[in-house]
């Protein structure tokens, strides 16, 4: 079984899916800048509202509340 990113949970399989192209990046391509360092949460919430509501077509609210519960329980955004 693969890793999931650390900021967003996505299951990442290869290098091409881990920031910067780094096995050992715990975030996904999609959280992190080109060079593989984590973007801010503001950045990474927004990529997730837009996934949830161009791909699992959520409206907005449902999205917001689906990513607040599931960076909530993130490791790199626990408080």
């Amino acid at each position: 079984m693969g890793k999931h990113c650390q900021s967003c949970g996505m299951p990442m399989e290869d290098a091409s899916q881990h920031g910067g192209r780094d096995i050992n990046n715990p975030y996904c391509v999609y959280c992190t800048t080109p060079e593989g360092k984590l973007k801010s949460r503001k950045e990474v919430r927004e990529g997730m509202i837009g996934f949830y509501i161009s791909q699992m077509k959520k409206t907005r609210k449902e999205a917001e509340k689906i990513v607040d519960e599931t960076m909530s329980k993130m490791p790199a955004w626990k408080k």
